[in-house]
């Protein structure tokens, strides 16, 4: 049942997943039908992963429970699990790989649905399902032809002007020939021959690098649909002969071993012709400049640090010329022995998108090495902009991984079709185990943190660059701090430090000695600079200006490890996780708790705000991001609310909301020592002081924006003004309610003033609003002012006609009343009119039955 082919090594990463899967699988042989709910609540109370995490895990396990359905002849629809287990709309790609998985599993039982009506089923997903089942049919088409198998020419034979001596390499799609170019007087070169496809030699001739291997001629045989590439004869090994040949799997300690295998391994993969010279195989170390710099005599991941350094070099060059690789594998790569590292074949960079590329990509291997975005480009071409260096990135990341760890990518089943095993291969992207060290805890945390980053799901979250990723194996390679990746772990950053500076340690005498009485690690915390002077800090605070949030959380997580003592890392940490949410929730709060709690945490980030004064706005977003996330956390609640039928908000709901709104209070307490005159941050402290019953100096914070707004004047302060209106109406019901309670007269009488206050200002706003329901572009923002407009309007009115009642006015009651049935006249035709009564039913409800009890007692 599964697509991918059962990996014989352990601790993959998606033993835990492929486990439950199994598990549910077995379930229903046993049982005939399981309760997914019930299974899934088992399995996600074991899942501390992020909520991303748990979500793929999630998706995992319904494509199984839709697999055995439709095994068993039931017909079930993706949009019966989206309204069972609600989170997962959060996820539009996840959502988009299971409606796909539904039209896979309709075609494999027979069915030939329409696409355009399938996809009128899912209309929130309907775009990218259009353009992906589209492709899925040229795909199918690509793969199902009857083309005739291609006739590779054989060892010993000839292909035009080449003779063919031996073969030293086979993939799926092409063979890699030793070969005599005869019309060079049997020159010994190395041609590829491969099915005439892609623009190859175009792209790979224009480039000129010394570690890129060139194109010096082409040859083609029409008639056989084979094209073959000539390329100088650089003896070496291909990098996955490299690896099975070294074995990282045994935790090889020393880089030499690299070079060993390549020199052993070059004489039986392409003996030496008689008549030429042939580098010896016996060196003791390698002696070309293209391996100037190679630690021979370092570390195994020195080595392997050290080749991956040499290839993003080269991607750089090609990116620089406006090539992408998109096919970087071990297959691709030689390690020669005059000539160093070597990247070939760039067949996918100038045609990826044609449909027979997905085939050949499956059969030469390339699948496996793709980055996520160019899985997805496959199966929707429209996204093959997003196709670029970073994409080359990952590969070398999953390259580098596989030299460390000898772990290779899944491989698809070939009996899959591509589109099918595509779609399996993207879910378990998310997925991907990047942890090096898991499988050999001797790799230094530094080469960790540069795999980490290279194979990051997210594009934007990876290493911006090839060059970038150049800078930091050479500053790992010579022991200085990382650029862009976070060496977590500050005994090998000490290390390093004292490695680079032992000549001046060795010459003061009375520092050693002071480590000596004071210790290692007391002295460690004197050796490390201010995190607030660290490029990698400057960087992650650009990044979140920048809207790339994303990226900053993997450095500034190192920093708050590095600095378990200073605010300002776990406070940006806080940030950056708020505000690009991805991560779960939880993440955000504890780390700018952790932040703003330490001791000095004021102090030292106004100091650091007096230079760096967009710190307000950060906070400010943070904030902002925390409301967001409560209006779904409320949104969610409401609709379990709906099916369960419970009255209010359980204890956990209130206490969840409470953690939040204790956090916004401190992040705004210092946003305003920072920035007092800001009036988005005062406008949500009001919100937060609304919360926790702090009326009066909610009131008066609205009442001062108010006042600035109408002297101003302004349509932008026009649309203020009405939020701030409403705001502080609102905040004038809940005063005038807990003074009420007090029952003096002195409270009663403030009481009335704040809600007569009240009622004046909504009047007075009621021709804006008027004018705003008329406007035929009105944005959403827009629709969201009328409609809080006229909710509050309503409970303005309640509020003045239940106090005159209870004063014994009835007059003035009943035209309160009356007022307030306008106004809720009003919110349901709007309401009505854009769909948004569904949004809070039971509080409208309960609105509506306070205004009909106003009016039948007066």
């Amino acid at each position: 049942m599964k697509s991918f082919l059962a990996s014989a090594r352990a601790g993959n990463g998606l033993d835990r997943v492929d486990r439950d899967v199994d598990l549910l699988e077995e379930q229903w042989q046993r049982h005939g039908e399981v309760s997914l709910e019930r299974f899934w609540e088992n399995c996600k109370a074991k899942d501390t992963g992020s909520l991303l995490d748990r979500l793929a895990h999630l998706v995992a396990l319904i494509k199984s429970d839709l697999r055995c359905r439709f095994e068993r002849g039931q017909i079930a629809e993706v949009a019966h699990y989206l309204d069972r287990f609600p989170d997962l709309r959060q996820a539009h790609s996840r959502v988009i790989s299971l409606i796909y998985e539904e039209f896979c599993l309709r075609e494999e039982k027979g069915e030939a649905p329409d696409v355009e009506t399938f996809c009128e089923r899912y209309p929130a997903w309907k775009d990218s399902l259009l353009s992906q089942l589209q492709y899925h049919h040229l795909l199918s088409q690509a793969a199902g032809l009857s083309t005739p198998k291609a006739r590779f020419p054989e060892a010993g034979g000839q292909f035009e002007e080449f003779e063919l001596v031996s073969l030293i390499g086979k993939g799926g799609s092409s063979r890699v020939f030793l070969a005599r170019d005869l019309s060079l007087g049997g020159k010994r070169v190395v041609l590829k021959v491969s099915l005439d496809r892609g623009q190859e030699p175009k792209t790979q001739g224009a480039l000129d690098h010394p570690h890129i291997v060139p194109v010096h001629a082409v040859a083609f045989q029409p008639d056989q649909g084979l094209r073959g590439l000539s390329m100088p004869y650089r003896p070496g090994l291909p990098l996955d002969e490299i690896v099975k040949r070294v074995r990282p799997v045994e935790r090889p300690k020393l880089a030499r071993i690299l070079w060993d295998v390549t020199v052993d391994g070059t004489s039986a993969f392409a003996p030496a012709h008689p008549q030429e010279k042939h580098p010896s195989p016996h060196r003791r170390e390698p002696t070309g400049d293209r391996w100037n710099g190679f630690p021979v005599e370092g570390t195994y991941a020195q080595g392997v640090a050290w080749i991956a350094m040499i290839l993003a070099r080269a991607l750089h060059y090609a990116h620089g010329m406006q090539t992408f690789h998109r096919d970087v594998k071990p297959g691709n790569i030689l390690l020669t022995l005059d000539h160093g590292p070597q990247l070939l074949d760039f067949n996918l960079a100038e045609s990826p998108h044609a449909a027979h590329q997905a085939e050949s990509a499956m059969l030469g291997g390339t699948l496996p090495y793709m980055a996520p975005e160019q899985i997805e480009a496959f199966l929707n071409p429209d996204l093959w902009g997003k196709v670029g260096a970073r994409a080359d990135i990952y590969s070398l990341g999953l390259v580098l991984r596989e030299l460390l760890t000898g772990q290779a990518p899944d491989l698809p089943d070939e009996k899959t079709p591509p589109a099918r095993a595509m779609s399996d291969l993207l879910d378990r992207r998310t997925r991907l185990v990047t942890d090096v060290r898991q499988f050999n805890p001797q790799i230094p945390h530094a080469v960790q943190a540069i795999v980490d980053r290279c194979l990051c799901f997210n594009p934007d979250d990876r290493y911006p660059d090839a060059l970038s990723l150049v800078e930091d194996l050479e500053r790992f390679l010579t022991r200085q701090p990382l650029r862009v990746a976070v060496n977590p772990s500050r005994r090998e950053r000490i290390g390093n430090w004292v490695t680079r500076n032992r000549a001046r340690i060795v010459g003061h005498t009375v520092y050693l000695a002071l480590i000596g009485i004071l210790g290692y690690h007391w002295v460690a915390p004197m050796l490390k600079p201010d995190p607030a002077t660290l490029p990698v800090l400057r960087q992650a605070v650009k990044d979140i200006d920048d809207g790339h949030a994303g990226r900053a959380i993997v450095p500034l997580r190192g920093l708050v490890l590095e600095y378990p003592g200073h605010p300002l890392p776990p406070t940006l940490l806080g940030i950056a996780q708020g505000v690009s949410h991805s991560l779960v929730e939880d993440d955000a709060q504890v780390s700018m708790n952790t932040g703003l709690n330490l001791p000095s945490a004021e102090s030292k980030l106004l100091e650091w705000a007096r230079e760096n004064p967009s710190l307000a706005r950060q906070l400010q977003d943070f904030v902002t991001s925390r409301f967001d996330l409560l209006i779904q956390y409320k949104t969610n609640a409401a609709r379990r609310d709906s099916i369960d039928v419970k009255a209010s908000p359980s204890t956990d709901e209130q206490g969840v909301e409470r953690k939040y709104y204790e956090t916004m209070l401190k992040v705004l307490a210092l946003a305003l020592r920072i920035d007092p005159a800001s009036s988005t941050i005062r406008t949500q402290m009001a919100t937060v002081e609304e919360f926790f019953g702090n009326y009066e100096s909610a009131h008066l914070r609205l009442t001062e924006l108010i006042d600035a707004a109408r002297a101003r004047g302004g349509r932008k302060d026009r649309d203020e003004l009405i939020d701030w209106i409403v705001r502080r109406s609102r905040v004038a019901i809940r005063w005038a309610a807990q003074l009420r309670r007090r029952g003096d007269a002195a409270s009663s009488k403030r009481a009335l003033a704040l809600i007569e206050q009240a009622t004046k200002a909504m009047g007075d706003c009621e021709p804006v609003v008027a004018d705003l329901v008329v406007l035929p572009d009105r944005p959403n923002s827009a629709i969201e002012r009328v409609y809080d407009f006229y909710w509050i309007s309503s409970e303005t009115w309640l509020a003045m006609g239940e106090f005159a009642r209870d004063l014994g006015q009835h007059a003035q009651a009943r035209s309160a009343f009356q007022s307030a049935k306008k106004a809720f006249d009003c919110l349901t035709a709007f309401s009505r009119e854009h769909s948004l009564v569904h949004e809070r039913p039971a509080e409208v409800e309960t609105l509506w039955k306070r205004v009909r009890a106003g009016l039948l007692a007066h």
